[in-house]
């Protein structure tokens, strides 16, 4: 993994999952950018058209107006929001971008990772949304996992 991965971070959106309760949440981690597009034009609008059982015409049209949509989006939370609306009721991207802006933005999704990594931390009260430094990213990453699971966003 490079020093700085891009996540991907998506959950199950649909009616089946809000009435179990289940989040059927996943986090992966990408080399860099280009990767995690590559994986959002294919393998993600394959898994949008197994949930929402599209037929091949179906399938190549929504993967067009990804494409179209990464090219015409000028940031990432732009193209995350996009991506959203059309995915609506099958898939939600709760975070897309590198580990760095994880670590310190101010964002939802980024600030509810943080304040859940330093409970397991012992992190300043004070700040429960602290920025991670460099050095614990790794234990950033395994903590992630964790709260894809148990984490409430």
């Amino acid at each position: 993994m490079t020093d700085d991965p891009w996540a991907l971070c998506h959950l199950d959106d649909s009616f089946d999952a809000s009435v179990l309760g289940t989040k059927g949440a996943q986090i992966q981690w990408f080399e860099d950018r280009e990767s995690l597009i590559a994986f959002l034009l294919e393998d993600f609008v394959d898994l949008l058209a197994d949930v929402g059982e599209l037929d091949e015409d179906q399938t190549e049209s929504a993967r067009e107006r990804f494409t179209l949509l990464v090219e015409q989006c000028g940031d990432d939370r732009g193209l995350m929001d996009a991506i959203n609306d059309l995915a609506s009721g099958l898939r939600r991207i709760a975070w897309l971008g590198p580990l760095s802006e994880l670590a310190e933005i101010s964002d939802d999704f980024a600030s509810g990772l943080r304040a859940f990594f330093w409970t397991q931390y012992d992190g300043d009260e004070d700040d429960p949304e602290a920025w991670v430094p460099e050095d614990l990213w790794p234990q950033l990453v395994e903590c992630a996992e964790e709260y894809m699971q148990e984490g409430d966003f």
